[in-house]
């Protein structure tokens, strides 16, 4: 959601917060952490779980991956799902470049992940405080 809502929102204009995008990027992430409060009062994580929370961005890495391989549209003549994630982009895997996605997908990747971390550890440390 909030890689939706600061990263990608702002490049797609008028269009960025129709009911489909607003449905799939911003309610269902907050109602999903509203779940994972409410539904974990009985659960006990430690640290090392927020591992865990890489799993499915790690996944759609791969789909995607292999969707820009095989040249899958994800859009009109577009083999990407997201600006991020096109390895084709003049900075390529690990590049720099003066137009988005301004550097390479593998930084994207590595920027994101951690954060996903943090978040992750950060979920731990309330449910925590909550418990």
């Amino acid at each position: 959601g909030l890689v939706y809502c600061f990263m990608l929102a702002p490049l797609m204009g008028e269009q960025a917060f129709n009911f489909t995008n607003v449905l799939t990027h911003v309610v269902v992430p907050v109602v999903s952490v509203v779940d994972f409060f409410l539904s974990s009062t009985w659960l006990s994580f430690r640290g090392r779980d927020a591992w865990y929370v890489i799993i499915p961005p790690l996944y759609y890495l791969g789909f995607a991956s292999v969707g820009y391989v095989l040249n899958w549209q994800f859009g009109p003549g577009i083999n990407y799902p997201y600006f991020f994630l096109n390895w084709g982009s003049p900075a390529g895997a690990f590049g720099f470049c003066d137009v988005l996605p301004f550097m390479g997908v593998m930084y994207y990747v590595l920027i994101m992940l951690t954060f996903l971390l943090l978040v992750g550890r950060l979920y731990i440390f309330v449910q925590r405080k909550i418990k």
